[in-house]
């Protein structure tokens, strides 16, 4: 199989190494191609996005890098651009669209506390639930429906190369606390978004990141949610979302069995012409 991963962070966000230890990682495992994809730049800085004076150098690095291991393996300029309700992706994201080789497009940002702080769906349970609190009046359902139907307009309106995450929410779900996901209701809004999704160029990740920081036991999406992909013939392929060099291929081999045995029969990859099909070996 071509060994790739596209979901790969680092010291320009809120990742532990520099870009060039994740590509002489990604050399060491043999992967045949990384992507790499620090978190975008937002209007307020936060500790987890890139500086917005760090744009240049980050894309000036990774071109660099292309070009010093380019006998060894292939890279790509990526990165995470969040879309946020009712702003949608900034000015910049949008100029640095044309500059990069692929973007991941994902959904963390749901709303605005009171005193101007923008929450996310995936740091602490208790800023989630602060946050369902002042921007829904504590109804967990319309939250998660805005957040599916957020994600859905993302990709109406943009088709991202990549959706990431798609089910992020259940970072804080642990043991049902917030909801069922095979409640009629999730599971319609859910059916919403990849009735979306599957009229789009876009393919979905599954994203072991929660998994290899110990945030959860399952995917993003679940098995659940893959099995609905499955049936609306989407294009998936395996990420990590990598923070630490070691990370880059966590549980690689079980996201191929899990898909083989789901019933897909390929995983999609990037090259310098776009998307291949290749067939799922583990």
């Amino acid at each position: 199989m071509h060994l790739t991963n596209l979901h790969t962070h680092s010291l320009y966000c809120d990742g532990s190494c520099s870009p060039e230890e994740m590509v002489l990682s990604a050399i060491n495992n043999n992967f045949d191609s990384l992507g790499i994809s620090s978190h975008g730049p937002v209007n307020k800085e936060t500790d987890w996005n890139i500086k917005q004076d760090k744009v240049e150098e980050y894309i000036e690095e990774v071109n660099r890098l292309k070009e010093k291991y380019k006998d060894k393996i292939e890279i790509f300029l990526g990165m995470e651009l969040d879309y946020i309700p009712g702003a949608g992706f900034t000015d910049l994201c949008l100029s640095l669209m044309k500059r990069l080789d692929y973007y991941i497009g994902s959904v963390h940002y749901l709303g605005t506390l009171k005193n101007g702080y923008m929450w996310t769906v995936d740091y602490t349970i208790e800023e989630l639930l602060t946050g369902i609190d002042e921007s829904f009046e504590g109804n967990i359902r319309k939250a998660v429906e805005k957040y599916y139907e957020t994600v859905s307009e993302m990709a109406e309106k943009y088709q991202p190369p990549i959706i990431g995450h798609l089910d992020l929410f259940n970072k804080n779900n642990k043991d049902n606390i917030l909801f069922d996901e095979r409640d009629k209701w999730y599971v319609e809004a859910v059916k919403k978004c990849l009735n979306v999704i599957k009229n789009t160029s876009s393919v979905i990740e599954i994203n072991t990141g929660g998994i290899a920081r110990n945030y959860s036991n399952e995917q993003y999406p679940s098995t659940l949610i893959l099995k609905m992909i499955k049936g609306k013939n989407i294009p998936i392929m395996v990420n990590s979302d990598a923070h630490t060099a070691d990370g880059l291929a966590c549980k690689f081999t079980d996201m191929y069995k899990l898909t083989n045995d789901i019933g897909f029969e390929h995983l999609v990859y990037l090259t310098k012409n776009g998307w291949e099909k290749q067939e799922i070996l583990y």
